[in-house]
């Protein structure tokens, strides 16, 4: 290919190859407004780009403001920087880790020590529901409660 064509069609492809890049972002949430019908935030994405009124698609059932420093993907919509929407924000502080493949946690900053404050469901078809001190756990075998004002309790 000739010098000449392929700065033609690279003349040509710029602008698209531009947009396409300029899709996808990871972006640094600075703020969220929860009281309307979806969560907006305002973000920041490359060095001083600050978008407002960004959208925050959830999950159908499940709704969270991250407390610390969340972030998440910024999806450009058509390539249009200025219509964007944003999805999993999270904060990385706070996440839950160390969790068996299959299985599922619900968790908040207050679960510091990662066994304090959750809803974690274990393979085995177990529930553990822990709120501070107090565990509950249920099994296909029955109902486990643990609190420091009571002995252990199998119902």
């Amino acid at each position: 290919m000739s010098a000449d064509i392929t700065r033609l069609v690279a003349r040509m492809t710029g602008p698209l190859a531009r947009r396409v890049r300029l899709m996808v972002a990871r972006a640094v949430v600075t703020a969220i407004g929860d009281a309307g019908k979806i969560q907006s935030a305002q973000v920041k994405l490359l060095d001083g780009e600050v978008r407002d009124g960004v959208e925050i698609l959830q999950q159908y059932g499940f709704t969270s403001i991250p407390n610390g420093q969340p972030e998440g993907l910024y999806f450009s919509v058509g390539g249009d920087r200025d219509h964007g929407v944003m999805l999993n924000v999270a904060d990385r502080q706070f996440r839950l880790g160390n969790i068996t493949p299959g299985e599922v946690a619900i968790y908040t900053d207050e679960d510091e020590s990662g066994n304090e404050h959750r809803i974690h469901f274990k393979r085995g078809r177990e529930i553990h529901l822990m709120a501070g001190t107090t565990r509950i756990v249920l099994t296909p075998d029955g109902i486990t409660i643990e609190t420091p004002s009571l002995d252990i309790v199998k119902v």
